[in-house]
């Protein structure tokens, strides 16, 4: 056991903390679940990567009874995303790491996790508004409904329904709870099947998850792996003194790129204009 007095160079290591945030971001940013996250490109050089994307095959037509059903081609592009840098930091004063009150350290290590995983949730969420998918089922001057969620379903004319997660605001998903009335199954009693933390409900198969990040009249239903999250780089932590402040300064990073991997599997549910 090693003895003597406790220093500060003890108490911040830069690489234990990396080695924490790496582990748990993955698990804090509420979307992965949504994504198909890429770790393949780690290490390797050049921050523009050239990325697979399907082409949605168009909505669906009416076919008259007997007639053939239209076939589409499916095509695959490709498109550009370059790497990004979300970062966060704190300073720390040496009396509060040495105090022994609370755990100052352990907290910002936490909040910085928690503040990168908040962004890379937000650049998921504004790769899946670039689908060209669209219904505009909510009346003007209505709210959501159940009819609005269907409308939006039936884009994917699944013949079996796969796991989807409906983004809306807290006043949207209110709405469509009171409208499901006895449709609606309370998040708390999914269980297992919750695909993403922090579920609100379910509604006609789709799991309802309240968020400030869309606006009121706008949700977005997005199947799983819609998306794909890659990682360029582990979460990097770094360390620094001011010696005449005596402070400690720690940041994070983590280098990502979020984009639309499928936007047949995203439609989002607008207001009508009329």
């Amino acid at each position: 056991m090693a003895t003597g007095q406790t220093q500060l160079a003890n108490l911040i290591n830069p690489q234990v903390l990396a080695d924490i945030i790496s582990a748990e971001l993955p698990n804090a940013i509420r979307f992965t679940p949504l994504a198909t996250v890429d770790t393949t490109l780690e290490g390797q050089a050049g921050n523009t990567l050239t990325v697979p994307k399907f082409e949605y095959i168009g909505d669906a037509t009416d076919v008259a009874e007997g007639a053939a059903i239209p076939l589409e081609q499916m095509a695959t592009t490709s498109a550009s995303v370059t790497v990004k840098k979300a970062g966060k930091g704190v300073e720390i004063t040496d009396e509060a790491i040495l105090s022994g009150f609370g755990d100052p350290v352990g907290e910002a290590t936490a909040q910085m996790t928690k503040s990168i995983a908040s962004k890379l949730d937000n650049d998921l969420l504004t790769a899946a508004l670039a689908t060209t998918q669209t219904v505009a089922s909510i009346p003007l001057g209505g709210t959501l409904s159940t009819t609005a969620l269907q409308d939006a379903i039936d884009i994917f004319a699944d013949e079996d329904l796969e796991p989807m997660v409906l983004v809306a605001s807290p006043a949207d998903a209110a709405a469509l709870r009171d409208e499901a009335n006895t449709k609606f199954i309370a998040g708390s009693e999914l269980g297992a099947n919750a695909i993403v933390t922090g579920v609100f409900g379910e509604v006609l198969g789709a799991q309802i998850v309240r968020s400030n990040k869309v606006a009121n009249g706008a949700p977005i239903l997005i199947k799983q792996g819609a998306l794909k999250l890659i990682m360029k780089r582990g979460a990097q932590v770094e360390s620094d003194r001011d010696i005449v402040k005596k402070t400690n300064v720690i940041t994070a990073d983590e280098h990502y790129a979020a984009y639309l991997y499928d936007a047949s599997k995203v439609v989002k549910i607008t207001t009508a204009t009329a």
